[in-house]
């Protein structure tokens, strides 16, 4: 440890004398303090095996307590940066990463991403080296250090880059959605699969795989059959006192413990958030499908007319392991999962006794409502509803309340063959690496993914009315050639 700290002053303006101070319970984090004054100067991790795998530096705690200034200090060339980056990783990554990624990062701040490469095809590693925040003047913001293991395969490539294409591309890649702009709603088409990648064999697949993102299954509503009070579904009774503050927050409040209650944000017309801590009693416990009918019910309750507004996404709920898995262990192992059990359950005993707030939360299960326009995904608009499972009651929710009555929607005059053309002349297919686990190593895995043709052009969205561009970082558009300019003002308030 003596060695980091040494390192680590150097990386810091005025080299001030410090020490690294490990926390007691986290032995792979630890703050980097002034070694006299105890002031923090910044974060680090490190690995198991000792390596530094995360570093946070406050520089305006150096500066403000120590006769220092970044003023003191020349802005450097781009090259003198890079060649700072690179002693840095040499220092403290791992060998042979190449600078694959230099960017302006907010105000005179810049962004480098070094990796490993796949020296057969020249192929960087997404996330295996270090990616590092430098300030103007070459000191060290923060960085972030992938120490892991990884293998390559190399699969018999048997189709080009423009096969990929094909196989990717022989479809409609874009679908519609709303959106909200002040007093109108603006249709928009939406690139979709970009979680979709083309194997080296030409199937295609979903990223999402390789990444342990699963994308969610959404499900028509059935209408409630029975029928619930606001109070019930609240878990408040008659006992509860009940206020209306002059913010517009509504408190159930219990009369046998005022710490017991349950809020209603009313402040904000087309928001309703709901926050609840009450108790509850573990000798029931609720079914998926007992929740998923009163989150229902209680949207239903505060938005209307619940099922063809929205789709419901599909809960997914952990079980435990079937018996017959259990008959693959050994006696041994058996013996060690009990003893290992017994344990846990006397320590959570031990700290139940010793924080009876932590006691008080109660597990639940979060109910995802997508909400449509007619039929269109209407996505700023979700709801979201957390249910008890004890208490079957709404523990947090966050519903967007809206009425769209009154406002006027943009009419589509770009169809969706010409949006798909539009967003497909915006990429090409090109051969990479994807990472995903596989028990201690990260595996490597080589497909074809989409890549914008000019960097930074990446689609985001397309009007469906005029056929402006919107792309993900700076959601600019570009004009279509025949618009005159009186037109060109008129978007620009979009």
């Amino acid at each position: 440890m003596k060695q980091l700290e040494m390192h680590v002053k150097d990386l810091l303006i005025g080299c001030p004398p410090i020490k690294i101070v490990i926390e007691e319970e986290l032995e792979d984090f630890g703050e980097i303090v002034d070694a006299t004054r105890g002031i923090s100067y910044g974060q680090i991790e490190v690995s198991e095996e000792g390596k530094l795998t995360s570093l946070q530096i406050d520089i305006e705690a150096i500066t403000e307590n120590n006769d220092v200034s970044l003023d003191e200090y020349e802005a450097l060339s781009v090259e003198d940066l890079k060649e700072m980056g690179q002693d840095f990783v040499d220092e403290f990554g791992q060998r042979n990463l190449k600078l694959t990624s230099f960017s302006e990062w907010g105000n005179d701040t810049f962004l480098m991403v070094f990796e490993a490469m796949d020296v057969k095809f020249n192929l960087p590693l997404p996330d295996s080296g270090v990616t590092l925040e430098m300030n103007k003047q070459g000191f060290i913001l923060s960085a972030t250090l992938n120490q892991s293991y990884y293998q390559l395969k190399y699969p018999t490539i048997e189709i080009t880059a423009e096969q990929a294409m094909e196989i990717y591309a022989n479809r409609i890649l874009v679908d519609m959605g709303a959106m909200q702009q002040d007093s109108e709603i603006r249709l928009m088409y939406y690139p979709m699969y970009r979680n979709e990648a083309v194997s080296v064999s030409g199937k295609l697949f979903k990223l999402s795989e390789f990444l342990d993102e699963e994308q969610p299954e959404l499900q028509k509503i059935s209408k409630v059959e029975k029928t619930f009070t606001e109070q019930e579904l609240l878990g408040v009774s008659n006992d509860y006192v009940v206020e209306l503050s002059e913010d517009k927050i509504l408190t159930y409040t219990s009369k046998v413990d005022e710490n017991h209650q349950v809020t209603l944000n009313l402040s904000d017309p087309t928001e309703l958030v709901i926050e609840s801590n009450l108790p509850f009693n573990e000798e029931r416990e609720f079914t998926v499908d007992e929740l998923r009918e009163r989150a229902v019910a209680f949207l239903e309750m505060k938005v209307g007319d619940v099922a063809s507004k929205y789709l419901l996404e599909d809960v997914f709920v952990e079980t435990e392991l079937e018996e017959d898995e259990d008959d693959e262990l050994t006696e041994e192992e058996i013996e060690m999962l009990k003893q290992l059990t017994a344990q846990a359950e006397e320590e959570e005993e031990e700290e139940d006794e010793d924080d009876e707030e932590e006691s008080s939360f109660e597990p639940y299960v979060t109910f995802s409502f997508h909400r449509r326009l007619k039929g269109v995904p209407f996505n700023e608009f979700n709801a979201h509803i957390d249910m008890g499972i004890y208490s079957g009651a709404v523990k947090d929710s966050l519903i967007p309340i809206h009425e769209f009555k009154n406002m006027t929607i943009s009419m589509p005059t770009i169809t969706f063959e010409q949006a798909n053309n539009m967003y497909k002349e915006s990429f090409k297919m090109e051969l990479t690496r994807v990472p995903h686990e596989e028990d201690e190593f990260i595996n490597y895995e080589l497909c074809y993914v989409a890549k914008e043709v000019e960097p930074l052009k990446c689609i985001e969205r397309i009007d469906v009315e005029n056929g402006n561009i919107f792309y993900l970082d700076d959601l600019q558009y570009v004009e279509d050639e025949n618009d005159d300019e009186e037109d060109a003002l008129e978007e620009e308030e979009y």
